[in-house]
């Protein structure tokens, strides 16, 4: 069974302002491999659990359509609010059941997403949905690591304890996918490999390091189940630590380090 943590407004507004996009070379590295063997036009990427749209503009230059579609109708109702391009089309649809035609996509692509599905059901689906010679891929990443001259260590064991000790109660049970990154997973087509792809070190403030950790699904569980103040709580002890780490009393929005991400990810060809 599916898992839906992501379903309020005021979440998913949340979601498309924190939560950073995929890399551009996640989509090139997924094109690529798809030209290998296939050889007709792209007409049709379909992006399963696509959120606010956090991966589906990437392909919108490579296929003539991309259906991005998620279960949750206030995260398309946000991502319809953004400037994605013309050809990106946000449908609200499980992952289990999809509005594409029998083989009709060159792509099925399910970014940070995959482990909250019922698998075996969507991996039935995008075999209904690939051309011959299509791709299927499942990419994420775990937590982000944070970049600095010094204080690299001491913001990492932050983050790491916000993620296992703050939040550990109250995350659902997907998230142990992304702690072995997708090393579990099996795509059932006889072509299947792995890769990763990691991003540049991006500036961020700690207040915007904070809202990404807020838009999290355990911090949720965690504000439903004990309370805004509870959330309030455990947020403000990471900010605390991050900032005596970093040996300063300024303002969350005035101090800056970097982040970068790792994105696993696991590509199949259908026969």
């Amino acid at each position: 069974m599916s898992q839906r943590f992501f379903e309020g407004t005021e979440h998913a507004t949340l979601y498309a302002r924190s939560r950073p996009n995929a890399p551009s070379q996640l989509a090139d590295k997924i094109v690529t491999f798809l030209k290998e063997k296939y050889q007709g036009e792209l007409e049709l990427c379909l992006d399963v659990g696509c959120g606010n749209g956090q991966c589906s503009g990437l392909f919108s230059t490579s296929f003539r359509k991309v259906l991005a579609t998620d279960i949750s109708p206030s995260q398309i109702e946000v991502a319809k609010t953004l400037n994605y391009p013309t050809n990106v089309d946000f449908q609200v649809s499980p992952a289990e059941i999809s509005p594409a035609e029998n083989e009709s996509a060159q792509v099925v692509v399910a970014c940070v997403a995959a482990h909250w599905f019922d698998l075996p059901a969507f991996l039935k689906e995008a075999d209904r949905v690939l051309c011959q010679n299509g791709v299927v891929a499942l990419a994420s990443y775990f937590l982000p690591i944070a970049v600095h001259p010094t204080k690299s260590d001491q913001l990492n064991d932050a983050i790491r304890h916000f993620y296992f000790e703050s939040l550990g109660p109250y995350w659902g049970s997907g998230v142990r996918h992304l702690e072995n990154e997708y090393g579990n997973f099996t795509i059932p087509y006889a072509e299947t490999v792995r890769d990763e792809v990691w991003t540049d070190d991006e500036p961020y403030t700690l207040a915007k390091v904070a809202a990404d950790l807020e838009s999290w699904s355990g911090f949720q569980n965690l504000c439903r189940d004990k309370g805004e103040a509870a959330g309030r709580e455990v947020l403000q002890e990471f900010i605390s630590k991050c900032l005596k780490s970093l040996g300063t009393t300024d303002e969350p929005d005035r101090v800056e380090f970097k982040l970068k991400r790792k994105y696993f990810l696991l590509m199949g060809r259908k026969a």
